[in-house]
This record gives structure tokens, sequence and C-alpha cells, in this order.
């Protein structure tokens, strides 16, 4: 039975210029990068049009 992976992305923060992972399904901030980059294996969120 495969495992269902949480609904986590990444986006940039514009104030500050790191990036932040959030829960899509919470809608709360997970974490965020003290290190300049993306983080690894996350994807990026698009804009909804």
């Amino acid at each position: 039975m495969p495992v269902k992976k949480p609904d986590v992305v990444q986006v940039k923060n514009p104030r500050t210029g790191r990036y932040v992972k959030i829960d899509r399904s919470a809608g709360k901030i997970i974490a965020s990068k003290k290190s300049v980059g993306k983080y690894a294996n996350i994807p990026v969120a698009r804009k909804r049009k």
C-alpha cells in the first residue's frame, strides 16, 4: 500500500528572500530556511490562474 505524502510545498518569502515550507492541508507554515536556496525534493508552489 503506497504511503501518502503530506501536501507540503515551498514558496519564497518576498521580504526575507528565503524559502518557507507550507503544509497545504493544514494551511500552516512548517519551517523557514535559514540558509540561501531552495529545499531539496519539495515542489515549489506556483500561482493559481
